[in-house]
């Protein structure tokens, strides 16, 4: 027992360690859905059918790359990691493409950065292995990684300043508020009506 009265430590682990495995079939589903979606977009350019694309309902009217950050994000951030974990590497590889896609498009650059710093930290070895298959992938990963934390990085010093500036006038409003306030107290303190303070 936990000894608070809830339920058995063990039955906790055994609660998260599901949910970490459901988030990784969810995360499975997503990848295999997106390929599917992909896929059937390629054929249709192929094949030069000028019949109207509908978007898959599974997708819930997202494209394929949007509905993997969706996916990510739906997942609660303590299980994220372990979600990601259940992954096979075929998989992973197949995410870090998306996770490339994500960055091109500016999406979710925290979730993707987060991801993919612990799939290739967690998965390194086999990257190692299957270099030829993941350099491109890993070298454009890295540059999209590095232009968007830089855009990031500008936008919150960005902000840092104007929040700054935002400060020192409200310091100055209130130096000059206060100024007032013991200039009207002067005023009234020839006419004996000056508070006694």
């Amino acid at each position: 027992e936990d000894g608070g009265g809830g339920e058995p430590q063990s039955a906790a682990a055994v609660k998260q360690s599901v949910m970490s495995v459901a988030g990784g079939d969810r995360i499975l589903a997503a990848i295999e859905l997106a390929d599917q979606e992909l896929k059937a977009t390629a054929a249709l350019r192929r094949s030069k059918i000028e019949a109207e694309k509908t978007t898959n309902p599974l997708l819930l009217g997202m494209d394929p790359t949007t509905y993997i950050l969706w996916v990510l994000k739906s997942i609660k951030h303590a299980e994220l990691e372990q979600s990601l974990l259940v992954l096979p590497v075929d998989y992973v590889s197949r995410l870090l493409y998306y996770l490339v896609a994500l960055l091109r498009k500016g999406l979710g650059v925290e979730i993707c950065c987060r991801v993919a710093v612990f799939l290739v930290k967690t998965h390194q070895y086999q990257i190692q292995a299957n270099n030829w298959k993941l350099a491109r992938a890993l070298q454009e990963l890295r540059r999209q990684l590095r232009l968007r934390l830089e855009e990031s990085r500008s936008i919150v010093g960005f902000n840092l300043s104007g929040l700054n500036m935002v400060s020192q006038h409200s310091s100055t409003i209130d130096k000059i508020a206060d100024d007032r306030l013991t200039n009207k107290k002067v005023i009234w303190s020839g006419i004996g009506l000056a508070s006694r303070s």
